[in-house]
């Protein structure tokens, strides 16, 4: 029997009504289930489809990261001591860069544990920088009162000193004396400008001084990329690193 097309559509919704119906009241469930699992261990033979595919990728990324971009005159190590040649090296390039963006700025603040790495001597890689700041840490400005600038100061006479440029000191008997800032006497009532990076502004490594500063912009710089930039300048005006202890932190 051949019924008209309206006929058609209503008997099809009426159908789909009475299973929708029947659906609720018999609800499905799983009769069985199964699965296999697949190890991924050392006796996993390789993919050559998926290492085709991602080969040109990996060796057009490993040429970049293997690119010489300066030299170092010495090896630039950071040993449990005052001030490092890795950290003077960090702290000044970081100071140079940012004293780019902000001329305000005053001093510099990393920590010991933020450096991940050595630099050997001779040639340096973008690899090295990633290494030694594998991070994606960004600059930040802290306007600091004095009080809070004492803390910190205290902060770096209890870890034996931490990595600084722009600030001097000496440190006798764990208090600190003949403190400078950008060459003149520290003064607990004066504000500074300190340059660090995000993660140590969050108060983090126990900088609990820092969360809560008078002002607090960024300078919209990568630590990474300001370091990558420093040693590309350097070479590009025929210099090289040369870090050197300078006695910025004497411990007496």
């Amino acid at each position: 029997m051949n019924l008209p097309g309206k006929y058609l559509h209503k008997a099809f919704a009426l159908l789909c009504s009475v299973l929708l119906i029947a659906s609720c009241h018999h609800p499905l469930t799983v009769a069985t289930s199964n699965y296999k699992q697949y190890a991924i261990d050392a006796q996993t033979g390789a993919d050559s489809a998926f290492i085709n595919y991602y080969l040109p990728y990996k060796e057009k990324m490993q040429a970049e990261m293997d690119k010489v971009i300066g030299q170092t005159e010495q090896e630039l190590t950071k040993p449990a001591a005052p001030e490092t040649l890795m950290g003077n090296f960090f702290a000044d390039a970081l100071l140079t860069e940012g004293l780019k963006k902000d001329p305000s700025i005053q001093f510099t603040l990393s920590t010991k544990g933020g450096l991940r790495t050595t630099f050997p001597k001779g040639n340096i890689t973008v690899s090295h920088v990633f290494e030694l700041m594998p991070f994606e840490n960004e600059m930040v400005v802290l306007k600091l009162t004095g009080e809070n600038v004492r803390k910190l100061i205290d902060f770096i006479v209890n870890k034996d000193g931490e990595p600084i440029s722009g600030m001097r000191m000496k440190i006798r008997n764990k208090q600190a004396y003949d403190v400078t800032i950008a060459g003149q006497p520290f003064d607990v009532n004066k504000t500074y400008n300190l340059l660090t990076y995000d993660y140590l502004a969050d108060g983090g490594d126990d900088l609990e001084c820092l969360r809560n500063p008078l002002e607090r912009h960024e300078i919209n710089k990568k630590v990474r990329d300001a370091l990558l930039e420093n040693i590309t300048d350097l070479t590009r005006q025929g210099k090289k690193i040369n870090a050197q202890l300078d006695g910025r932190i004497v411990i007496e």
